[in-house]
């Protein structure tokens, strides 16, 4: 995993309700060109085409560089997950305050038209603001949301 990508929050994100070849459309929509990988609940690589396990991390990355805009994919449970999306932050950092704004402006744009595009295909009660979202189970709660903190650790 590159340890350069910018940190985003539990707050920020979207849980959704669908399969992975939802989440791969929805990835079309928002990013040009893109590489897809996977990497387990610790964060190590798997192969494409592994099954996808609650914990392991779907990674749609832009092949354009500098600072690829990515959208990151959570399988939390089920078929419920955390979505975000980010941009891999220049190593020197942005060069002002202006450009950083921009860059986290582009992310949150991703990720609205990331949520339309999901309302579209699965219905607006599939989809959720990360910050509103509750597991069914209490029992669930605290793997989840321990899980959804986890991955957003990882990923800033």
């Amino acid at each position: 995993m590159d340890e350069h990508c910018d940190d985003f929050e539990t707050e920020e994100g979207i849980i959704v309700d669908t399969s992975l070849d939802i989440l791969r459309k929805a990835a079309k929509k928002v990013l040009y060109e893109y590489d897809e990988k996977i990497f387990d609940i610790d964060g190590e690589a798997r192969p494409l085409g592994s099954e996808i396990q609650t914990g392991d991390t779907v990674l749609f990355e832009e092949k354009i560089q500098p600072c690829p805009s990515r959208i990151i994919a959570v399988k939390i449970i089920r078929n419920f997950w955390y979505l975000n999306a980010t941009s891999e932050t220049p190593k020197g950092g942005y060069p002002s305050g202006r450009d950083a704004m921009k860059a986290a402006e582009m992310d949150h744009q991703n990720l609205r038209l990331l949520e339309r595009f999901l309302i579209t295909q699965t219905g607006a009660d599939h989809v959720r603001e990360a910050r509103n979202w509750k597991p069914d189970l209490k029992g669930e709660a605290v793997d989840v949301l321990g899980l959804i903190g986890t991955a957003a650790k990882r990923w800033s």
